[in-house]
């Protein structure tokens, strides 16, 4: 066997043996802190997101502009109500992206490809845009469906005659996270589809470890609680919930 075929084999045997050893070493015991560690981690740019659009207010008090364009349902209600705006998307949407990007710069070890750096095969270009471009997309796209998935919840609110601000245990805590993940798993496909990551980040970082979209269920209503509590304290919010 020539020279040139033995490094065509090796350079296509190589990836598979990786990736199964990266399969192997997912399926070995994780620790419980490691695994609530892995959730904060990863789901660390909707918190933020979810979080911003009370910063925003204070920076950009007057922009107002509703998200439904003050319009009105056939029930006579708000669609989404005042409180949805513009501001809270897009800063949202960029936090999320700010968040990530930094993830991706200071992480190590385990951690050091969770928001998507390398895994590029067109060339010097693509793989330099790409050290920025995969995170911030994956970033911006979990900000936006954060916010997104809480806008839809406002919806159903405003049909069952909640105003904004009234409690809905459950759903108050849930909305963001259903709403990031579905967007990241979007983006993930789109990433992949683009040839910008091997795999969908999502499938990769939640599917093949069922235990963690568990895990960030269970765990994000609690946090979300206490985060909004400190909040109130700290008079950010108008109500601690």
């Amino acid at each position: 066997m020539g020279r040139r075929a033995t490094m065509g084999l090796s350079a296509m045997v190589r990836p598979r043996l990786q990736r199964r050893f990266l399969r192997a070493a997912r399926s070995a015991p994780v620790a419980f802190h490691e695994l609530v560690l892995a959730v904060l981690w990863l789901m660390l740019p909707a918190y933020v997101a979810n979080m911003s659009p009370v910063v925003a207010a204070k920076i950009v008090p007057r922009w107002k502009a509703p998200l439904d364009g003050g319009r009105v349902a056939r029930d006579g209600k708000p669609v989404l109500g005042a409180s949805k705006t513009w501001r809270g998307l897009v800063f949202g949407a960029l936090a999320g992206g700010v968040t990530a990007v930094i993830q991706s710069r200071l992480a190590g070890g385990a951690w050091r490809d969770d928001f998507g750096r390398g895994v590029l095969v067109r060339g010097p270009d693509v793989e330099m845009a790409g050290g920025y471009f995969v995170p911030l997309a994956l970033g911006v796209a979990m900000g936006a469906g954060a916010l997104l998935g809480d806008a839809v919840k406002s919806y159903f609110k405003r049909r069952r005659d909640l105003k904004p601000g009234a409690p809905w245990i459950g759903f108050d805590q849930l909305d963001f996270v259903v709403g990031s993940l579905l967007f990241a798993w979007a983006m993930g496909g789109l990433l992949l589809a683009l040839g910008l990551q091997e795999q969908n980040w999502f499938v990769d970082r939640f599917v093949d470890h069922p235990s963690r979209l568990v895990l960030a269920v269970l765990l994000t209503p609690g946090l979300h609680l206490v985060v909004n509590w400190i909040g109130y304290k700290m008079r950010l919010k108008k109500v601690p919930w």
